[in-house]
C-alpha cells in the first residue's frame, strides 16, 4: 500500500510539473488536468482501502481478544456472545449464511 501511494504521489508531482511547463497549450493543460484528477481519485481510493483494512484488523483483534477471555468451553447458547460476534444470519432454502462482525462469512447446510 505504501509503495502504491508513493507511486501515485510521484506521478502527481510529475503531472503538476508538466502542467507548469504546458504554457498556453489548452489541449495539453486539459489532458494533464484530467490525469491529475484521476491520480487524486486513485490516491483517495488507496487511502480508503487502507482505512478499511485497518478497521478489519481491529475487528479481528477484538474478536480474538474476546475469545481468549472465554475461560470455559462454550456448551450452550449465549445471547451475549451471539450479539458480540455475529452481524447477521441469512436464511436460504438450502443453507444459512452466518456473517461475523469481523467480516468472515460461513455457510451452514440446512
Amino acid at each position: 500500500m505504501d509503495e502504491r501511494l508513493a507511486a501515485v504521489d510521484k506521478a502527481l508531482r510529475d503531472k503538476q510539473a508538466e502542467l507548469l511547463e504546458a504554457g498556453k497549450d489548452q489541449a495539453k493543460i486539459d489532458e494533464i488536468g484530467d490525469a491529475i484528477v484521476a491520480l487524486r481519485e486513485e490516491r483517495q481510493n488507496i487511502l480508503t482501502e487502507a482505512a478499511m483494512n485497518t478497521e478489519l484488523i481491529e475487528r479481528l483483534d477484538d474478536l480474538a481478544t474476546f475469545l481468549d477471555e472465554q475461560t470455559e468451553a462454550i456448551t450452550e447458547y449465549s445471547e451475549a456472545m451471539v450479539r458480540r460476534l455475529i452481524a447477521k444470519i441469512t436464511v436460504y432454502d438450502e443453507k444459512l449464511t452466518v456473517e461475523f462482525k469481523s467480516g468472515l462469512e460461513i455457510d451452514v447446510d440446512a
